[in-house]
């Protein structure tokens, strides 16, 4: 009796301990993350790649970050990478990106004008503001030099993603291929040169002022799916964060030519909702209309 109490003790216990919820963050790079992080943002791209969306719409296109992260750190993302991953404190952010780029086990390195340094034995190159870290021969980070050294800081002593923010992942679909997770506090925008934010800069850091905690998916198996959550402080700043999504929807649509009806739908797939101080936008596009979302966004091919 005592053995089948034991073993049906045994069978409980590893029932009740299944897979952590939300999107996979590799291990080597869950670790490395600060404490102070404010803001997560992952890619899977060995799953974006195996998409039809990708295959016929993304394959050939040049993505602006992609390039720079193949140019400065001489790694090609969509060659060598299986996952990205940036992290940002909201003063400080960096690119990390995990894979398969090493040659004859040494990874490369930028050449030519840029200084070499060393921190906590890990290789830097670069200057104080702006570097590249080897991490390992899988992983590479480029970004802000002060937030790479403390990514570094944090690997000695992480206990893995901080709790906020791992409760935020919690809601978003373990299949989604892009995904973002925002817990509060300060994040960086481009200014004109007055320092001024104007135009949709301001309206941006309108809403993001009016969200408390955040999250962001996307899913390309079918089309583009996904959804933004924000959550306000009060029900107050959750209806003018509802107002303002609505009215961004429709600009959009107003300043869309008539001539391109193809473009007129995809604002038709953008749909706002509200539920107390919870905020929804909700995406979902078809195949056909990719490109054109991708003009909107990325210019034309």
């Amino acid at each position: 009796m005592r053995r089948l109490l034991g073993l049906l003790l045994m069978v409980a216990a590893s029932c009740s301990h299944g897979p952590v919820a939300g999107p996979k963050i590799d291990p080597a790079l869950a670790l490395v993350i600060p404490g102070d992080t404010t803001l997560l943002v992952g890619t899977r791209l060995e799953d974006i790649e195996k998409t039809d969306v990708y295959k016929k719409h993304l394959a050939g296109r040049s993505i602006p970050q992609i390039d720079a992260f193949a140019k400065e750190t001489l790694v090609d993302p969509r060659k060598e990478l299986w996952e990205l991953l940036y992290i940002s404190n909201g003063k400080h952010g960096a690119l990390l990106g995990r894979g398969k780029f090493a040659d004859d086990g040494e990874p490369r390195l930028p050449k030519g004008g840029l200084g070499r340094f060393a921190y906590k034995g890990y290789n830097f190159v670069g200057d104080d503001h702006t570097a590249v870290l080897l991490l390992s021969p899988s992983s590479v980070g480029y970004g802000d030099t002060a937030e790479l050294r403390a990514m570094i800081d944090a690997k000695e002593k992480s206990a893995g993603l901080p709790p906020a923010l791992a409760e935020l992942l919690k809601d978003i679909p373990a299949s989604s291929q892009m995904w973002a997770a925002y817990r509060g506090g300060p994040v960086e925008l481009p200014l004109n040169t007055k320092g001024d934010p104007t135009g949709n800069l301001a309206n941006a850091a309108r809403i993001l002022s009016l969200i408390q905690t955040g999250t962001f998916y996307l899913d390309f198996s079918m089309g583009v799916r996904g959804l933004a959550t924000g959550a306000s402080n009060n029900e107050q700043d959750a209806g003018e964060l509802e107002g303002a999504l609505k009215a961004l929807v429709g600009f959009g649509r107003l300043a869309t030519s008539p001539k391109q009806p193809e473009l007129q739908r995809l604002w038709d797939g953008l749909t706002v909702t509200r539920e107390s101080r919870v905020v929804k936008l909700h995406i979902e596009e078809p195949t056909e209309l990719v490109d054109g979302a991708l003009d909107l966004v990325l210019g034309k091919k």
